[in-house]
């Protein structure tokens, strides 16, 4: 009885409760929206508060089911726990949702993402941005593979979301290719659509403040739902572009022997060509993504600053990661929650295992003293 009520403390504790006791000590960044343009008087609403992780890599039908099993264990219990405990207002996954979207069949695909939601199911809205994983590399996406994508998640190549008032580009970086594709070309008129709203806000803003006409170019935007302007976040899958991650220097960064590989673009982050295109297009105060599966921060020259997201899946990161960013109309703040780190999990099965060997032995040898302290007597 005492084994197995050693060996159940420690499955709950390596399966449940390590979850808990690594996420509570995560906390919101401290920040008040002290300069809120929506308050008109009043005080200023509490930050947005946003959960923001990457490359959570569903393994699809093909894969070895006790990794499949693990994998997926790991990460609805770091998810759920999180959501949980930390209750953010909105949840982003910026895009490798699944690990071979590109090659499942239609019927698997469904499957794939049905199982996604069940982990990922929040009270909050789930926003998900897509990835080379989902639907190819640009040379090997199809309209179906796309088209099925925007469905299930309800996206498309370029969107601006809003949630209490605070605006987020949401890109399929695969769409900036720059080769002329339908694709790309639609990516590039939503592209244009967003930053003529953008700039219109921008212009109704500074028509508020100082009595100033809307240029003519606005007649066309509806401001029906349009209360203030924020500079705009950005949400992708690959990161801006950069030589390597040489210069990144946060505790889940590429390894030493990784860091000093150049990126290409188009492959590990986006062109230069189609960086600076969003940059001078959207003008954001940040960036957000993913798809190096390590973590890296960078100011670029123009002052934005950008966060790649490392990998959720203990399959891609021994010590994944996730944000809790608390955004407020002209500022925000960060905090990189970690998750349990893997080699943690397996000293502690290893600890255990071999302090229940030692009690066994114990008792063995206690029991084979009795009998020879009796054949004695």
């Amino acid at each position: 009885m005492s084994a197995i009520f050693w060996i159940s403390i420690t499955l709950l504790f390596c399966e449940y409760l390590i979850y808990y006791f690594a996420i509570i000590t995560c906390s919101w960044p401290k920040h008040s929206c002290h300069n809120d343009p929506f308050a008109n008087g009043k005080p200023p609403r509490p930050p947005l508060q946003a959960i923001i992780l990457a490359d959570p890599h569903l393994l699809g039908k093909r894969a070895h089911w006790l990794d499949k099993l693990r994998r997926e264990w790991q990460m609805t219990r770091s998810f759920q726990t999180a959501d949980f405990l930390h209750r953010p207002d909105v949840v982003f996954v910026l895009g490798d949702i699944l690990d071979d979207g590109q090659n499942a069949l239609l019927e698997d695909f469904r499957e794939d993402v049905g199982r996604f939601r069940t982990m990922f199911w929040s009270s909050a809205p789930v926003i998900c941005a897509v990835g080379n994983h989902d639907i190819g590399f640009h040379y090997r996406i199809i309209p179906q593979l796309r088209q099925r994508f925007e469905k299930a998640f309800e996206r498309r190549p370029v969107e601006l979301l809003e949630f209490s008032g605070i605006q987020f580009v949401l890109i399929n970086s695969m769409a900036f290719e720059g080769d002329r594709c339908s694709m790309c070309k639609e990516a590039e008129q939503q592209l244009g659509v967003v930053s003529l709203r953008l700039r219109c806000q921008r212009a109704l803003k500074a028509r508020t403040e100082e009595e100033q006409t809307l240029p003519k170019e606005c007649d066309a935007v509806d401001f029906s739902r349009e209360t203030a302007f924020s500079k705009p976040i950005i949400l992708q899958h690959f990161p801006m572009y950069r030589l390597s991650d040489e210069a990144c220097n946060e505790p889940d960064e590429a390894p030493a022997d990784e860091k000093s590989q150049p990126f290409r673009g188009k492959w590990e982050c986006i062109s230069k060509e189609a960086t600076e295109q969003i940059m001078n297009t959207i003008e954001p105060r940040a960036v957000f993504g993913g798809h190096t599966h390590h973590g890296c921060y960078r100011k670029h020259r123009n002052g934005v600053d950008e966060w790649t997201i490392s990998s959720f899946n203990w399959r891609n990161k021994i010590n994944p990661s996730f944000l809790m960013v608390s955004f407020c109309p002209d500022t925000l703040a960060v905090y990189k929650c970690f998750l349990p780190n893997e080699h943690t999990v397996f000293f502690t099965y290893g600890a255990s295992g071999f302090f229940l060997l030692l009690w066994l032995v114990w008792q063995v040898a206690r029991r084979i003293r009795k009998r020879c302290k009796v054949r004695f007597d």
